[in-house]
Formats: C-alpha cells, structure tokens, sequence
C-alpha cells in the first residue's frame, strides 16, 4: 500500500513503493492498493478509480473523500505540534493531513487472505494507520521516516506496534524510528533502495535545449520551503555576494512557494527524467538542503553520475551519506556552505575525486539485486516461507 502510485508520480517513498514492487512482480503477484491521487497537496483526484495493469504489477486506485485544505491543516498542525493533545484530536489531525480513502482499508479488509504479505510505504498517511490494523501478523512497514513533529504525535505508537517486520531505507532512519518506538526483535533491514542511471545522459543537448552557459550547481525536486529551499536561497544569495562571476543555480522540479528573485537563480521547471539526469550530470554539484530525508534517491542518483554534492549537514541521513561516501561535503551554516560551495565549483580535481568516490559508494550499496534480496527476505520471514503474493 502507497499513498500515491504511478510512473508520473513523484516522490521518494513513491518511487521506491513502484521500484521494489515491479521487481517483485517479476516472480510474484503483486498488487498495488493506493488512492486516485497525483498530488500530495491536496489529494485531489486525477487517475480514475478501478484496477489497471502497470508494468506487470495490479494498481487498484480508490478515490480519495475529501480534498485537503493546506492552509486550515497547517494552522490545525501547529497547534497539534505545540502542545500535548488527545488521541481524538490527533485522529482529526491525521485525518486532516489525508488522504481519506476508507474504501481502500474497506477492501484491503475484503481481500487480506488473498496476499501472503502487505506492505506498507510510509508511516505518515491515514490509509497506513488503518491499512496496518487489518493484518499486522503479515505487515511489513517502510516507514521513511525523517526526525519530524508527526513522528511524536502519540496515534503512532500503534502505527509502529503493528507491523511483523520493518525496511528501512537508511541506518540513521532506524536509529530515529529505534530511539522512539520499541521494535524490539521483530525481523528488520536497512534495506535502502537500487539506482539506476543513464550510462551517457545528454549533457550537451540539456545546455542547448534550456540555454545554460558557465558552470551551474543544481537543485532537483519539490522547490518548497518544507525543503529547505528558503535556507538554501539566503545562503546561495550571500555565495554570489562573495564570490562574484561564480557558478549559477539551477532549480528543477514543481514549484511550491514563491517564484526565487536571487541573482544567479533559475528556475528551468518540471523536466522529464532523462533530462534531470542530462542536469545533474553536467553539474558541479547537486544541492541537498532538506533536513528531512530517510534516503534522498536525488543525492544518490548525482553520485552514481559521478556528481558530489553539498549536504545539510544538520540532517543525520544526508550527513551520514556525505561522511560514509566521501562524495559531498555538507554544511551547518551560511560561512559554511559559501566556502563549501566554492571549493565543489573550483576545484576541479577535488571534484572529479569526489565524483568517483560516488560512483563506488552506489555501485556497492545501492544495487537493485541487493536491495531485493532484502525485500525478499522480509517477506518469507512474514509469510512463513511462501512468497506467492504480495501487496505493497
């Protein structure tokens, strides 16, 4: 089960829930239980309700009730947040934040004896709380989790008391999950994800087709404050400042705050996938601000096209990632990402060391086969064995 599903979607638990179920579907029958809903914001429905065939996988799609009004749950959540609040409260938060999709937990409920396994991506979302009481004997729960006030919202303890057994997509992220909920000796992994890259994405024709001249640093993903994105513009600001003539900025991805008005910053817009890969293969660095990861497939992807990176170093993932790869620096403060940035800019055979040791790191940790025998394993310690059926 996952909240949103489709190549067209966006997302990181998203694209590793369409990732590991594709691949089990090699072998096993796989069906996707998840809402009619492209977009996190508001959960508006957009893909029609029903069953589909998706590159070998089943996608059962159920409508989402209500559509979320981002401004009333923003002003719910920081009330939620700032004090302790009962359980009938926090229920209304999460039914809030969305999606609400009774009818996906009413028919997973209908057909459970069908699947020797279900997954669950996400902690987060309402359909995971309830998904996860219709057979937690055979429940396998990817939190991708990040350090973050819903996660001590008191509605999660039983999210995280269900499950038969975990995945998690990064060490740091167990040990956060661990230092708040009990696991105890249920069967878990630091299972990550694979990545996959173009061997020669089109650098040349990306320069050509958006007119990009001069070296260029780049952020890829939802441009949003939520990210880290208003930070990362002040220090950028105060970056071109200091270093005049020095590398431009450019940003890709949906745009969910204002337009940036920063000399050096621009905004190229949502871009098909082969071109992200063309950016960030002929950038000098990719730019990671976000304090709020439990993987970024998006650092991942730029060190496996030998592209290192500039981290927040404040986010114990991306930190651990930087430290254990030695393919990015990472920062805790405007000075220093300035002098971070302009080492990764001038430096040109700091660069292409660090590049290299990127491409090592995801050749050696993030293999899909490596990734799947983990999965697999899971599933046969929930399943008893049998691996016929399985339902993220």
């Amino acid at each position: 089960m996952v909240q949103r599903y489709g190549p067209e979607v966006t997302g990181g638990s998203e694209s590793l829930a369409r990732g590991v179920a594709e691949r089990l579907a090699s072998d096993t029958r796989v069906t996707v239980f998840t809402t009619c809903a492209r977009d996190y914001v508001t959960w508006r429905n957009e893909f029609a309700p029903g069953t589909e065939r998706l590159g070998g996988v089943d996608v059962a799609r159920f409508p989402v009730e209500e559509e979320r009004d981002l401004t009333s749950f923003n002003r719910l959540s920081a009330d939620i947040f700032a004090r302790p609040a009962s359980e009938e409260e926090e229920l209304r938060w999460l039914r809030s934040q969305g999606p609400h999709a009774p009818r996906l937990v009413e028919v997973l409920e209908e057909r459970k004896e069908e699947f020797a396994a279900i997954l669950f991506f996400t902690y987060l979302y309402a359909p995971t709380y309830w998904g996860l009481k219709v057979a937690p004997e055979r429940s396998i729960l990817v939190p991708t989790a990040h350090d973050e006030p819903p996660l001590r919202l008191s509605i999660y303890q039983s999210v995280f008391a269900a499950p038969r057994a975990f995945a998690f997509c990064s060490l740091p992220e167990k040990q956060i999950v661990e230092g708040r909920f009990p696991l105890a000796k249920r069967p878990s992994e630091v299972a990550g994800i694979g990545i996959e890259v173009p061997e020669a994405p089109d650098v040349e024709g990306f320069r050509i087709r958006h007119d990009v001249r001069g070296p260029y640093v780049l952020y890829a993903g939802r441009i949003d404050a939520g990210k880290g994105c208003g930070e990362m513009l002040d220090h950028y600001g105060r970056y071109r400042r200091d270093r005049r003539g020095g590398a431009q900025l450019l940003l890709i991805g949906k745009l969910a705050m204002e337009p940036p008005r920063v000399p050096g910053v621009r905004y190229v817009g949502y871009v098909s996938e082969a071109e992200k890969m063309a950016a960030m293969a002929g950038a000098r660095a990719i730019l990671c601000p976000s304090l709020y990861e439990s993987l970024s497939i998006v650092l991942l992807e730029g060190f496996a096209l030998g592209t290192p990176a500039l981290v927040n170093g404040r986010s114990a993932v991306l930190r651990d990632h930087a430290v254990r790869s030695r393919a990015a620096l990472h920062y805790a403060s405007a000075e220093e990402f300035v002098e971070a940035l302009d080492l990764l800019v001038a430096e040109d055979r700091l660069r292409r060391a660090m590049g290299d040791n990127g491409t090592r790191y995801v050749r050696e940790h993030y293999r899909w086969d490596v990734v799947m025998a983990k999965y697999r394993g899971l599933i046969a310690a929930v399943a008893g064995g049998s691996t016929t059926t399985g339902s993220p």
